[in-house]
């Protein structure tokens, strides 16, 4: 299978863009082996906290620029941005209940880059930095609203011997 996400690299400067967006493409053990350094070094408390709002920062401007620039809705635009997650190795997100009005939802991850390169780390949840992509996509569906009132939580890992990942989210008040 091919990549299905277009990838146009610019001749004299070298960067690399998807959907309008500058990328960088590296092996997965580099990112992961920085993820974990980074977290034995803050402690696991601090750098989820930080993650959780530069993630959630990351995917409200990624959502906000599809939506310039694609023309998609917000509903279409927070299923493009998780297609898009998905298409880039990150794993196999499904969005399995997405309820606008009630404000809440549920994702599963299948293949999750974390999990599968967590080999020091079985029986313990390791893709908390996705609680960050998914709450920032919810407060973009949402219209932006206030991120400290918005709630994601990895409910179950795979390395806890789940088929998969869960995520649940929630506007709460």
């Amino acid at each position: 299978m091919q990549p299905e996400i277009p990838i146009d690299v610019d001749d004299t400067s070298g960067i690399w863009r998807t959907d309008g967006l500058p990328m960088v493409y590296l092996p997965r053990h580099f990112l992961v082996n920085n993820h974990l350094a980074v977290e034995a070094a803050l402690g696991r408390a601090a750098y989820s906290a930080i993650l959780r709002a530069a993630t959630a920062k990351s995917a409200i401007e990624w959502c906000e620029a599809q939506l310039r620039d694609k023309g998609l809705d917000r509903e279409a635009t927070f299923h493009h941005y998780f297609q898009r997650l998905s298409q880039r190795g990150w794993g196999q997100f499904s969005i399995d209940e997405l309820d606008i009005a009630g404000r809440h939802g549920n994702i599963s991850l299948k293949n999750s880059i974390f999990a599968l390169e967590a080999r020091q780390q079985p029986g313990q949840r390791v893709c908390y930095m996705f609680e960050g992509f998914i709450l920032g996509a919810f407060s973009f569906l949402l219209g932006g609203s206030d991120l400290s009132i918005i709630e994601c939580e990895e409910a179950h890992c795979s390395r806890e011997g789940h088929d998969h990942c869960h995520f649940a989210f929630a506007k709460c008040v």
